[in-house]
């Protein structure tokens, strides 16, 4: 090995081939690239607001000056209820539960009164005997129903309370109802009804209230809710009169007020009452045999009535009872009040077409119902009533009716029950008649509704212009062990026999009709007095209750010294114009010269010889 060199390298002999691979290493930083940033680098979005960026639009709330109500505990979100117009049953109604029901406008004013025509008239209910209201008069100075309200709570001291809660089955509420009154009240009244299903109407009377005073009056009346969640408050608000679920006075309004009840499990229909007849004896005979036929497998139930086109009148099956319903409804071709499928008689009998629906004779509904038998369908031998709901002219006493029945009514021979009956007052009335079921399978009753008390023609139908006839034919179960065969006739003659004649027109004679009923009721006034006291004045304003239909002969002559006059729409007895009338003077010269408003005239009775007359 040789030695190491100890001399120095010489120098490279020649440049290098390739520059170097790295730079040369920079010398070191002597300060950052950059200051520390003071600050944000960017400025907030949103900068905070230093001051209210504008002063307060109001001053701060005040502190309350009395505690805060707390919300009611019992009312579960009852609130007040407003009425709409129901046009299927033709009245307002409520349909949501609440803590009140009101009628708000939809009842204002009364038929066509002058200027007070009411919304929807009459708001009387279609499932019922709609009633029409009186159209004389005028708006806020003769009667008038404006508002009806129901509410849950009671009357406390003389106070309603309303109770917050919903109107409820089992509980309390009240109705209120806005009135007009007329003269100083004391001859108006008005009839509040309730009834617990609006769809099958039952009125049962709350209270008759007069009128506490005249003008705009208020009157409240509490009740106890019964069971059932679709209730009404009727109100039959008339001039003089007796309660009534329909009165027929020119000046009387009747309305209905439909509202929804919460229901309330733990109240329960109240018992059956208990029967009107007393128990049937024990019989004088062996029980009947079951017949040999079958009619099906016990009692049908109480049945409706369907237009039976080949007999020509309504028609029931097998059941418990037989209803019309809205079958006989109306009279002819009257006005207003067109009878479905009239005449509705098993010997197309025809009826008088005379006056209007609600003003005039019209048979509105015939229902037949067992009064005493077996407890199954109509049979044989049973003892059946017969209810006709009618409407009777004016006072009623002119108004008269029949009832018969006949066994076949395929060939029917009428059989009268019982004597002619007088209406009991005028408007919607209802009219019985008894009678044991004939043998007969198909039998019919008939109604004879007429104006004044003309015989019935050999068919037992009614010729007047104002006169109604129907029929409801019932079917009738076979008890032949324990009925006698009844004999009527040896040879029936056949209904198309028998005519009825051409319909007889009849003028009907308000002042007539006026007099018999003062015969029977002289302490019943039929005028509005001046002063509304019961005191009739010559010069007073008279509220005439007779309907001028005949054309009455007036002798017109000079009073004497000694007669005294009254100023009525018809003449009264002339111990009442002696009583109350006073000497002629300048109102009154001669008999039926006019006096006043409405048709009032001029009564003269000479009082010669009457010393307290002439006082």
């Amino acid at each position: 090995t040789p030695p190491p060199t100890t001399g120095s390298t010489p120098p490279p002999s020649a440049p290098p081939t390739n520059p170097p691979t790295t730079g040369s290493t920079p010398p070191p930083t002597a300060s950052p690239t950059a200051l520390p940033t003071p600050v944000p680098t960017a400025p907030p979005t949103v900068p905070p607001t230093p001051v209210p960026t504008a002063p307060p639009t109001n001053p701060p709330t005040a502190q309350p000056t009395a505690p805060v109500t707390p919300a009611p505990t019992t009312g579960g979100g009852a609130v007040a209820q407003g009425a709409i117009f129901d046009s299927s049953y033709g009245v307002p109604k409520c349909a949501n539960m609440g803590s009140s029901c009101d009628s708000l406008a939809l009842l204002n004013g009364r038929g066509t009164i002058s200027n007070g025509n009411e919304p929807n008239r009459s708001n009387t209910n279609n499932n019922g005997n709609t009633c029409n209201d009186g159209n004389s008069g005028s708006y806020h100075s003769d009667e008038s129903i404006d508002q009806i309200t129901v509410t849950a709570g009671d009357i406390e001291s003389g106070v309603p309370v309303p109770s917050g809660d919903f109107i409820t089955e089992g509980g309390r509420a009240y109705v209120t109802v806005k009135l007009w009154c007329w003269g100083s009240g004391a001859s108006d009244t008005a009839d509040i009804y309730l009834t617990k299903d609006a769809s099958s109407p039952d009125w049962e009377p709350l209270d008759s209230i007069t009128c506490p005073g005249g003008g705009a009056q208020t009157i409240v009346q509490a009740f106890d809710v019964p069971k059932g969640t679709n209730q009404s408050i009727r109100v039959n608000f008339r001039f003089n009169g007796s309660p009534s679920t329909c009165s027929s006075g020119s000046y009387d309004d009747h309305d209905d007020l439909i509202f929804t009840v919460k229901e309330n499990p733990s109240v329960t229909l109240p018992p059956t009452p208990a029967p009107t007849q007393p128990p049937t004896p024990v019989p004088t005979r062996s029980p009947t045999p079951m017949p040999t036929n079958s009619f099906g497998p016990g009692p049908s139930g109480p049945q409706t009535a369907s237009y039976d086109a080949a007999l020509g009148a309504p028609k029931c099956s097998y059941g418990l009872s037989c209803d019309s319903v809205g079958l006989l409804n109306g009279r002819g071709t009257m006005n207003n009040g067109v009878e479905p499928n009239r005449p509705n008689t098993l010997n197309a009998c025809t009826d008088g077409n005379s006056g209007s629906y609600h003003g005039d004779e019209s048979i509105d509904r015939i229902v037949v119902t067992r009064a005493s038998g077996g407890d199954g369908d109509l049979t044989e031998g049973d003892e059946v009533t017969i209810t006709a709901s009618v409407w009777c002219w004016s006072t009623g006493s002119s108004s008269f009716i029949d009832f018969y029945y006949a066994s076949d009514a395929s060939n029917p021979v009428w059989n009268q029950i019982g004597p002619r009956k007088t209406c009991p007052g005028g408007g919607a009335q209802t009219m019985t008649a008894s009678f044991t079921l004939p043998p007969g399978s198909l039998q019919a009753v008939r109604a004879n509704l007429m104006y004044g008390s003309s015989d019935a023609g050999v068919n037992k139908c009614v010729t007047g212009s104002y006169d109604d006839t129907d029929d409801l034919v019932i079917s009738v179960k076979p008890n032949t062990a324990s009925i006698a065969s009844i004999s009527e006739a040896a040879v029936r003659p056949s209904k198309h026999d028998d005519v009825q004649g051409a319909v007889v027109y009849a003028e009907k004679d308000a002042a007539a009709d006026m007099m018999e009923k003062e015969l029977q009721e002289l302490n019943q006034s039929t005028e509005k007095p001046e002063d509304d006291d019961g005191n009739e004045g010559g010069k007073g304003k008279g509220k005439g209750k007779g309907k001028g239909k005949g054309k009455g002969g007036e002798s017109v002559g000079t009073a004497s010294a000694t007669a005294k006059y009254v100023c009525t729409k018809h003449r009264p007895l002339t111990a009442n114009i002696c009583d109350e009338g006073s000497p002629a003077d300048d109102t009154c010269t001669s008999e039926g010269q006019s006096c006043g408003r409405k048709g009032k005239k001029c009564w003269f009775a000479d009082c010669d010889g009457d010393e307290e007359a002439n006082e």
